[in-house]
């Protein structure tokens, strides 16, 4: 007798054909679906708020034809031209030299650094010119973005704004020495979708005051059958009491008053 064990499974009988599981077949609806969804996850989204810019990071500017950041192999930032906004509303990176990190400096809100693919920060001095050659973070390397309107303006330690100029002959050249926010001033960051911080607005539940005086009855006295004896006179008392912020004290004068409670004093 051999020592296998039966293998178990449905009881068939002479003449049964064997049933095959039919394979589920994705409809295409499922497969855009999926590439929608994958697009949203690892696609570059619009930064709109200050935590946006914490992560890979795309600078582009609405200027005719558009640009955007790009640093070359010897560590200089170039105004790189783009198709028309208007034929990509969501433009992305080509190469990683299009790509600046954003970081905020510790024990701060408001300031940042932008560091490029070669680990080069971007930085700019006392006369506006802006490079991307720097190793380690001083004062020349601190960023101070806005929101505005239209996208975000930086200004830099001296108190100026990062802006593009158009030069002689045509193209853009990156300068940080504007006084004023403007057109030029006003920059599109892109953020990566996975990045994108949403602010998450926790709804503040209403309690009865009611209620509370009820829990604090059961929590601290015996319990009288189930009854609370509370007027309107009361509820308004109480009500008030909390929007001054001394509902505490005026539940203990309620608990010394109905004399259910002998250690409330």
């Amino acid at each position: 007798m051999s020592d296998k064990p039966s293998k178990k499974g449905k009881l068939l009988f002479k003449g049964d054909k064997d049933q095959k599981k039919k394979k589920r077949k994705h409809s295409s609806m499922d497969s855009e679906e999926r590439t929608t969804s994958s697009t949203l996850e690892n696609g570059w989204v619009r930064a709109d708020a200050l935590d946006d810019l914490v992560g890979p990071l795309f600078f582009t500017h609405p200027s005719d034809p558009p640009i955007c950041f790009t640093v070359d192999d010897n560590d200089r930032l170039l105004a790189y031209p783009l198709p028309s906004l208007a034929e990509t509303p969501h433009p992305e990176p080509l190469i990683v030299n299009q790509v600046l990190v954003g970081s905020r400096l510790l024990g701060t809100s408001n300031s940042f650094t932008f560091k490029s693919f070669n680990s080069k920060y971007l930085s700019s001095d006392k006369f506006g010119v802006v490079e991307c050659n720097r190793e380690a973070i001083g004062g020349t390397e601190e960023w101070e973005p806005t929101t505005t309107e239209a996208g975000f303006a930086f200004k830099n330690a001296m108190g100026k704004f990062l802006m593009i100029d158009e030069i002689a002959g045509g193209g853009f050249k990156i300068r940080a020495d504007s006084e004023e926010v403007g057109f030029c001033e006003t920059f599109r960051v892109y953020c990566q979708a996975r990045f994108k911080r949403k602010n998450k607005f926790e709804k503040k539940e209403k309690t009865n005051s009611g209620k509370l005086e009820l829990d604090n009855v059961k929590k601290y006295q015996s319990w009288g059958g189930g009854k609370l004896h509370l007027t309107e006179e009361d509820s308004h008392q109480l009500k008030r009491a909390k929007q001054d912020g001394r509902f505490a004290e005026a539940l203990l004068d309620r608990r010394e008053k109905v004399k259910a409670d002998r250690y409330c004093k």
